[in-house]
C-alpha cells in the first residue's frame, strides 16, 4: 500500500472493516496473532469491550458504527457452540477478533478527533489536527487489562467533556420519561401576576429542577419562589435575568427536553475537535456565550464579557498564538464595510470622513501616501473604483477602542476594545462583522504582559492617553482559543445551554445522526446498562 495505491475494501463477517491501515500493522506487529478471542472462543477482556461499545452512545455516538449488532451475533454464536459442547468453525474465532479490533479503533479515533470533520460541515471553522496512537494504546491495554481507561486516554482530557459527558444519562431519562410540559404563549408573566399559565410554569420549572419547592397551594400566583425559579432558569440559559417570562424565556421554556439533549451530544463532538491542551497560558473565547475567560496554569484568572459576529459575520472557530497587543490601533476598514456601509454615507456628506477621523490612504502598505478626500469626486466613485483604504485615526472614537491583541489567522480577527461600551449590558451580543469586542480590555493587556513587570497599569493609561499608535510584543505568547459551545456544565455542577446563534446546532446533529432520533436516543439501548 506503500505505491499510493487506495486500500482495497476489506469484509469480515459481513461487516466493512474501516481501520485498514492501523489494523493491517497492529496484526503484523504480532504475527497475526489474536488479540481478544482465544481458540474456543473465550476472551476476558471482551466484555469490558462490549460495555465500551455499548456506552457510546451517551458520547452522542452510534454503537452501529462499532459493529454492534456483528459483535453480538457472533458472540451469542460463541456461546451457543459453548453450550451445545460443540467444535467452532476456526474462521468464526478469527472473524470475531478483527471485528472487535476495528470496532475499539474506529471508538477511539471517534472519541481522539471526532466523528465528523468539522471543515466539511462550517466554512469557518479550523480543527485541531492531531494523530492519536491507537495502535500503541491497543498495545498496551492488552498488557494492563483495562479496557475503559484506555478508551477514557483518547477521549478529550478537559474536565468540561467529563462533566457534559456525566450530565447525560439524567437528560435522557428524563426525555424517556416524556420530558417537560410546555408553557402555553401568552403575555409576558411577571411575579404578583395571577395566571392559569403560571401553573404550566412551575411544573415546567419542576422538570428542569429550577423549582425545587412543593406545590403551592395557588398554583397560578406567581410568587416570590417562582420568580426565584425563573431568575435560575433565565441564568443558566443565558438570558436578561429579571424574573420575568417574556418572549424570549418563553422561548427557551418550550424548548424540548428531546433537542437539549441532542444539543448536550453535539457539544461533545465539539470536544473532540479541540486542542488536547489550552497552554499554560490561554484565552477562550466562547462565542456563543458571549464571554471570556482568561487561564493560567490551568486556573481562571479573568473572565469577561464579550461582543461577537452577528449571523452574516459569523465569528470563526480556531486556535491560534497571540504575539502582540496594539495600543491606539489605527483601524483599517475592511474594504466590505467601506464599499457597503460607509461609501453611501461618504456621498451624502463628504465631510464625514473628516467628522469621524477617518484617513484616505493610497494602498495598503505601511508608506502607502495619505489622499485629499476634498480631490475626490465621491459621486462618480462606485464599489468598484473605491480610491485606497480607508483609516481610522487613534482616539476615543476609534472603532476597535483603545488596545488591539493581535494573532496573526487567516480570518483577520482579533479582540480589540470598542468605544460602544453601553452594548455590553445587552444578554444577545452578535453584533460585530466578526471580531471580538472585549469588555475590560486594559485588565486583558495585563494579562498577557504579565511577565514584563514593567507594564503597569499606570505605564499603559499614560500611553492610551498619549493617542500615539504603539506595537507592545508579548513577553511569551498567549494561546487564544475561539470555541462554540451552546451546551455545558460548569464546576458547580449547573447545566448550561446557550441559543445557537449561528445555526451551526442542527447541521452537527444531522451530520452525527442525532436529528429526529430522540427515540433511539432514549431508550435502553443496545445491551443492559447496569443501572440503567
Amino acid at each position: 500500500m506503500g505505491d499510493g495505491t487506495p486500500p482495497r475494501t476489506l469484509f469480515v463477517a459481513c461487516q466493512k472493516i474501516h481501520a485498514d491501515r492501523d489494523l493491517i500493522d497492529f496484526y503484523a506487529g504480532r504475527d497475526y496473532r489474536p488479540a481478544w478471542i482465544t481458540e474456543d472462543g473465550s476472551g476476558p477482556l471482551v466484555p469490558a469491550l462490549v460495555q465500551v461499545l455499548a456506552d457510546a452512545r451517551d458520547h452522542g455516538l452510534n454503537p452501529e458504527d462499532y459493529h454492534w449488532s456483528c459483535i453480538r451475533a457472533l458472540l451469542e454464536t460463541v456461546e451457543d457452540a459453548r453450550r451445545r459442547e460443540r467444535a467452532l468453525n476456526p474462521r468464526l474465532p478469527a472473524s470475531l477478533d478483527v471485528v472487535l479490533t476495528d470496532a475499539f479503533m474506529i471508538l477511539c479515533s471517534h472519541l481522539a478527533t471526532g466523528r465528523v470533520d468539522p471543515e466539511q460541515l462550517y466554512p469557518q471553522w479550523l480543527s485541531a489536527r492531531h494523530k492519536a496512537d491507537i495502535v500503541q494504546g491497543l498495545n498496551d491495554l492488552l498488557v494492563h487489562g483495562d479496557v475503559a481507561r484506555t478508551v477514557r486516554h483518547f477521549a478529550p482530557p478537559h474536565e468540561d467533556y467529563w462533566r457534559l459527558l456525566a450530565a447525560v444519562p439524567s437528560q435522557r431519562a428524563l426525555v424517556a420519561r416524556g420530558g417537560w410540559p410546555s408553557v402555553p404563549p401568552g403575555p409576558t408573566l411577571h411575579p404578583g401576576d395571577r395566571d392559569e399559565r403560571v401553573a404550566a410554569l412551575r411544573r415546567r420549572l419542576a422538570a428542569s429542577g429550577d423549582l425545587p419547592h412543593p406545590p403551592s397551594s395557588d398554583p397560578a400566583f406567581f410568587d416570590g419562589k417562582v420568580e426565584e425559579a425563573v431568575r435560575r432558569f433565565q441564568g443558566r440559559h443565558g438570558l436578561e435575568v429579571d424574573g420575568v417570562v417574556g418572549p424570549r424565556t418563553l422561548e427557551a421554556l418550550n424548548v424540548s427536553a428531546g433537542e437539549r439533549l441532542r444539543q448536550m451530544l453535539a457539544n461533545l463532538e465539539r470536544w473532540r475537535w479541540l486542542p488536547r491542551r489550552w497552554g499554560d497560558r490561554s484565552i477562550l473565547v466562547n462565542t456563543a456565550d458571549f464571554s471570556l475567560t482568561a487561564y493560567d496554569q490551568g486556573r481562571v484568572v479573568l473572565s469577561m464579557r464579550v461582543i461577537v459576529g452577528e449571523s452574516a459575520t459569523k465569528t470563526p472557530v480556531f486556535s491560534k498564538e497571540m504575539r502582540y497587543l496594539e495600543i491606539n490601533p489605527y483601524w483599517n476598514v475592511p474594504r466590505s464595510i467601506a464599499v457597503k456601509e460607509l461609501l453611501p454615507k461618504i456621498r451624502k456628506d463628504p465631510d464625514y470622513l473628516r467628522q469621524n477621523h477617518f484617513e484616505l490612504v493610497a494602498g495598503w502598505s505601511e508608506d502607502s501616501p495619505v489622499l485629499d478626500p476634498a480631490t475626490i469626486d465621491w459621486s462618480r466613485v462606485t464599489p468598484s473604483n473605491f480610491p485606497g483604504r480607508l483609516r481610522q485615526k487613534p482616539g476615543p472614537w476609534n472603532a476597535l477602542g483603545r488596545i488591539k491583541f493581535m494573532f496573526p489567522n487567516r480570518f483577520n480577527v482579533y479582540l480589540h476594545d470598542t468605544p460602544s461600551r453601553h452594548l455590553f449590558r445587552k444578554p444577545h451580543r452578535a453584533l460585530s462583522h466578526g471580531c471580538i469586542r472585549v469588555e475590560k480590555p486594559l485588565e486583558l493587556a495585563l494579562f498577557v504582559l504579565q511577565d514584563d513587570p514593567s507594564w503597569t497599569r499606570e505605564r499603559m493609561e499614560e500611553l492610551i492617553a498619549s493617542e500615539q499608535r504603539h506595537v507592545v510584543p508579548l513577553p511569551r505568547s498567549c494561546k487564544v482559543h475561539l470555541v462554540y459551545f451552546t451546551a455545558w456544565v460548569d464546576e458547580a455542577g449547573t447545566l448550561h445551554f446557550r441559543k445557537d446563534i449561528y445555526d451551526r446546532d442542527r447541521v452537527l446533529e444531522r451530520a452525527l445522526g442525532l436529528e429526529g432520533a430522540t427515540a433511539n436516543l432514549t431508550s435502553s439501548g443496545p445491551g443492559p446498562r447496569p443501572g440503567g
